[in-house]
């Protein structure tokens, strides 16, 4: 019998590293083929073309260029559009049995729609988490497009039970992000000072922050009420690009403005393994990226969760939430720091996203997954 071949979709940085494990795990085995896709930023020189990076881990079956020109709802909307009629001839072409992905990316959904049509089955990772803005009712949208459920949390599959999802579809695996980290793939912490020239025992702040796409227009004055907060603490400054969200152009706007600041680094992109590294050696994070919710806590590092872009998800206790205010920024920042209760709490909250091993229950729920017409024909389960 011939390896059932996995077709996985990759549109950015972060979901390719969650995925990398899973990869590698499909390409060992003896019963499965990995193809990858990549789109979306992968391809755009602004957020750093990382499809070199993955070409350098990975070889890439096709990639999908959106032609997103701007940041408006109307050009993402046209870049998903393109996506979705460019995915069709990949797919064709490709002729996969499964397709596998992650999240609630545009660019996902887009894919998941032409395999819907084309009786593809589709597995998801991540499915049933609250994310917020417009993402949100896009990942729900992608479960209930998808076969197969690899949801992070004991919640997240309860969300998608309630869905009306059979339960024989659900596989709770954990959070994909958690497997590099105990892998041990992050970079050694005196070649990353080096290489991002970093004071040995300097403290250091990693600054991620995304658009909010549901008010994409206040995204400039969003980013400049954090990098106040941030000044205040007076720490040195990592400063990372977002990614394709409508708003965009108003958050590296606002990171150019502070490029060549004290202390201030700005960055297109850092690859996975450096970024699981900064993590683990920062003083605090701070943004409104789901790692300081779920890669954060286990590092013990403090997250300051700005505004509403994460509104609603499961989170341990490192997490501390404040609105687009320099102040509040700048006195969450120094409880991440300095505040023992703090400390104490996440010491005592042990995170809630797994232990590492999801790539081993998604491949071998892969590997043993019959694509028939039980598999294809969904039904609500009440």
């Amino acid at each position: 019998m011939s390896a059932k071949k996995i077709c996985v979709w990759s549109g950015k940085r972060g979901g390719f590293g969650a995925l990398t494990p899973t990869m590698r795990a499909i390409q060992d085995h003896d019963d499965l083929e990995l193809a990858l896709v990549v789109t979306d930023q992968h391809l755009y020189d602004k957020f750093g073309r990382t499809i070199r990076e993955v070409e350098g881990q990975f070889p890439v079956a096709a990639a999908i260029d959106m032609e997103q020109a701007g940041d408006s709802n109307e050009e993402r909307a046209r870049a998903v559009g393109l996506c979705l009629q460019r995915s069709v001839d990949v797919l064709a072409d490709l002729k996969p049995d499964a397709l596998l992905v992650i999240g609630d990316r545009g660019e996902v959904f887009a894919a998941c729609i032409a395999a819907h049509n084309m009786r593809i089955a589709i597995a998801h990772v991540q499915g049933g988490d609250l994310s917020g803005s417009l993402d949100e009712p896009v990942r729900h949208a992608i479960t209930k497009l998808s076969h197969i459920h690899f949801p992070s949390t004991e919640q997240s599959a309860e969300r998608i039970h309630r869905m009306g999802e059979e339960p024989w579809r659900i596989h709770v695996a954990g959070d994909t992000h958690i497997d590099q980290i105990l892998l041990g793939t992050a970079t050694a912490e005196d070649e990353l000072r080096q290489r991002y020239e970093l004071p040995p025992d300097e403290p250091f702040v990693l600054l991620l922050q995304h658009s909010d796409s549901t008010v994409p227009q206040a995204s400039r004055a969003q980013i400049d009420a954090t990098l106040a907060g941030v000044a205040k603490a007076g720490l040195r400054t990592m400063l990372v690009y977002p990614c394709s969200d409508q708003g965009y152009e108003g958050i590296i706007d606002g990171l150019e403005a502070a490029r060549g600041g004290p202390g201030i680094s700005v960055h297109q992109n850092i690859p996975a393994p450096d970024f699981i590294g900064l993590q683990k050696i920062a003083a605090c994070l701070v943004g409104n990226s789901s790692a300081g919710l779920i890669e954060a806590p286990y590092f013990a590092l403090g997250a300051v969760n700005v505004g509403d872009r994460q509104i609603g998800r499961e989170r341990a206790a490192n997490v501390i939430d404040v609105p687009y205010d320099g102040n509040a920024v700048a006195v969450a920042i120094q409880k991440a720091l300095y505040d023992d209760g703090f400390a104490a709490a996440m010491a005592r909250t042990p995170p809630p996203f797994g232990d590492g091993t999801a790539y081993r229950h998604i491949t071998d729920t892969l590997a043993g997954l019959e694509v028939d017409e039980r598999l294809l024909n969904k039904r609500m389960s009440y």
